[in-house]
Formats: structure tokens, sequence, C-alpha cells
């Protein structure tokens, strides 16, 4: 041990058997009673709450109860939007019996009085019966001079003098201005667009009936004159007959429709590239209506369709007329269409000089360009497409005619000059040759 350590004495606590049992004892009926006293805090707690609430419960009815018993006594309060509501209510009932009285005595009025015009009205009608007045004046001037003309005429004939000689027009005719440079300028810009549209279409025609094919596992290849399907003829059965031939016309057709509603919007613009839009129309809607007509007479293109269809030879015949009146009507709602195309050129359009806009705008294109794609499709010629193109006319030909029955049409007042868009025919020479010579090799879909 050390020096500096000092024994501590432990004294350790010793419990007998049975002192320990009493203490054992002792601590289980303490922890029984604090068990005890919790239950009953907490059932105690359980009846507070349950008196709360029937409490709670009675109160709600009583105040239920006298809700109810009051309103048998005492009128509601109305709000305020109520009031006014019920207001304006009673002013509308007595505002409709004001009226109808109103017109009872205007009606009964009438009876006994005459009518009386206003000052305005009788100028106008006064007005209106002077111009129908001259109207039937200036008509029956006019017959009075043709008959006396004719009877002059028959005159002359009898007594051996002959017919009256032709007096000839002044300036020269209509066919000879068609090829002055400023008209030859306006064919030329819408020559480019007309061959655009229609190699456009012609495109998306053909790609459509192959993305199509390939719903049906069959494989094509697209050359600038017709699709080839490579596929047995076993292969082929109705459905994917009707359906893949009626996918190309279908497609022209939505992108006439998609044109037509783009040309709405800006036909008041001063560029060229809306007879573009004009071009698209025409043959996007030639495409399905004269396709149907010509494919039913060749039995070619989207006349298998027809075909398929099982239509009668008189059924096939009243389609072709819907198609060719069809035709006729689109032709005669895009005549104010084609007017309008002039605001590109001229500063105003007047019937006397539309004729010659209408022949270099509508019909020389036409004619040159069904010529121009004849000669790019050579040596393969299809003449269901040559059929279809030159069908068209049942579009081209209203216009020509109807154009002079539209009123004058003044546009802007900036100086025009007519000439050749140099972009147009260049972007129109690389477009239609690399259709010509990249779909010469062929696109393979599938």
């Amino acid at each position: 041990m050390s020096l500096f350590s000092k024994e501590v004495s432990s004294h350790e606590i010793h419990y007998t058997w049975w002192s320990r049992l009493r203490r054992i004892y002792k601590f289980l009926k303490r922890s029984w009673k604090r068990k005890k006293q919790e239950e009953k805090r907490k059932q105690e707690e359980k009846r507070s709450k349950k008196r709360k609430e029937k409490k709670f419960l009675r109160k709600k009815r009583w105040r239920k109860f006298k809700v109810v018993l009051r309103s048998f006594f005492r009128k509601k309060k109305k709000s305020k939007k109520e009031i006014e509501l019920q207001k304006r209510r009673e002013y509308l009932i007595k505002w409709r019996k004001r009226r109808r009285y109103r017109r009872f005595v205007v009606i009964v009025k009438g009876f006994f009085k005459q009518s009386q015009r206003s000052i305005k009205r009788k100028e106008r009608l006064a007005i209106r019966k002077k111009e129908k007045a001259y109207a039937r004046y200036r008509k029956k001037r006019i017959y009075r001079f043709i008959l006396k003309r004719n009877i002059q005429i028959l005159f002359d004939v009898l007594r051996g003098r002959g017919l009256p000689k032709k007096r000839g027009k002044s300036g020269p005719s209509l066919w000879r201005q068609l090829w002055y440079p400023e008209q030859l300028s306006i064919t030329a810009n819408s020559l480019m667009f007309f061959l655009l549209s229609y190699f456009f279409i012609s495109f998306f025609d053909k790609l459509g009936m192959a993305v199509t094919s390939l719903l049906f596992d069959y494989k094509t290849v697209i050359y600038y004159y017709k699709i080839v399907f490579l596929v047995d003829y076993d292969a082929w059965y109705a459905d994917s007959i009707k359906t893949i031939f009626a996918t190309g016309p279908i497609v022209g057709l939505l992108i006439g429709v998609l044109s037509m509603i783009v040309y709405s919007i800006v036909y008041l613009e001063n560029g060229i590239l809306k007879i573009l839009l004009l071009w698209a129309i025409f043959h996007g809607f030639n495409g399905i209506i004269n396709g149907a007509l010509i494919g039913s007479m060749l039995g070619k293109g989207f006349g298998y369709v027809v075909m398929y269809l099982y239509y009668s030879d008189t059924g096939k015949l009243v389609m072709s007329l819907i198609a060719v009146t069809l035709a006729v009507i689109i032709g005669s709602a895009s005549t104010k269409y084609w007017i309008m195309s002039g605001n590109s050129y001229y500063n105003y359009s007047k019937p006397k000089n539309r004729q010659l806009f209408m022949y270099s705008q509508v019909l020389l294109p036409f004619i040159f360009g069904n010529i121009i794609i004849y000669f790019i499709n050579q040596p393969e010629i299809q003449v269901y497409d040559i059929m279809v193109n030159l069908a068209m006319i049942f579009m081209v030909l209203p216009p020509l005619f109807l154009n002079g029955g539209y009123q004058e049409y003044y546009f802007d007042e900036e100086p025009k000059k007519i000439r050749i868009s140099v972009r147009t025919l260049l972007f129109t020479i690389v477009f239609i040759g690399a259709f010509r010579i990249l779909l010469d090799i062929g696109l393979r879909i599938g």
C-alpha cells in the first residue's frame, strides 16, 4: 500500500428475504394504484367530453328550432342585390306593359291616320323612281334604234344596196396585244408558278401514295412520270387499291384547301407569289375532280378507286357530270381572285381592259404549261396525266368569260412596273431540273 492511501470502509446493505418480499409488494401496490387513478382520470375525461358533445347538440337543436320557429313569424331580410333585382324585375314588367300599350296605340292610330314618311326617305324613293324611269326610257330607245336599223338594212338589201360595211376596231387586236413585252412578262411569271405548283403537288401526290403503301408492306419506287409498286399481282386487294390510289388526290386536295385559306388572307397584297397559291388551288382540286372524271373513263389513277367502289355505268356518268359541274363552279368562284391578282401589275382593273389581262394571266400559262409538261415528261408519257391536265380547261374557261361582269377595282396608287421575276425564273428552272434528273434515277420507299 502507498503511504498516502487510506482504507475506506465499505458498508454493504443486506435485506432479508421477507423484507424483500414486502418491498416488492409495496411497489406493485403503488403501481396498481397509479394505474387505477389513470384509468379513472381517462374515464372522467371521456364522460366530460360526451357531456360537452351532448350539451353542444342540445344547443344546436335549440338554435335550429328557434330559427324555424322565427321563420313562421318573422319575414326574411333581403340583401341589397336581391332588392335591386326585385326592383329591376318590377321595372321590366311595367316597361313591357307600357311598350304593349304604345304598340296598341300605334296600331290603332295606323287605321285612322295616313303614314308619314321622312323627307330623306321620300328623296331616296324619288331618286329611285327617276332611275327606273330613265332605265326604261333608255331600253325603249335601244329597242327602237335596233328595230329601225334592222328595217333599214332589210330595205337596203331589197333595193340591191347590200349589207352595211363592217367598221374595224381602232387600235391593235387582242391577240396582237398578247405579244407585247408587258403581257409576255405577266404570262412568263404566271407560267413559272403554274409549273412550280404542278410539280410540287405531283411530287407530294406520289410521295403520299408511297408512304401509304408502307401500311400494306408494299415497296415502291418514285419516278418523275409515275410510281412503280414492287408487288406481285396477287398481293393486291380491294382495300389496298382504294386506300393507296385515293391518297394522292386527297393530298393534292389538302394542299389546294390550305392554299385557298392562305390566299383568302393575302389576296390584297401586291406580291406576285400569291399567283402560286391560285395555281396550287387549281391543281389541287383538279387532281381529285378531273382525276375522277378521266380515271373513270380510262380506268387508271383515281379511276381504280372508282372501279372498286363498284358503281354502275349510270353511276359513273352521274359522277362525271358532278365532276364537270364542280370544276365549273370552282372556276367561276375563282374569277374575282384572278381579277384581284392584277394589283401586282396595275393600279386599277376595268372591264374593258380586263380580258387582255385574263388571257395573259390564265389562258396562255395554261396552254404553254401543258406543252412544257409534255416535253419534260419525255420519253415516258402518261396519257392519264395529260388528260387530267387538259381537263383543267373546265376551271380555266369560266374566269375568261365571267370577268367582264365584275365592277371596277381600284388598287393602291404606287407606280408599278411589269417585268419578269428573275428569281422566280431561276428557282423554277433549278426546281424542275432537280425534279427531272433526281427522279429519273428513282426514289425508293420501303
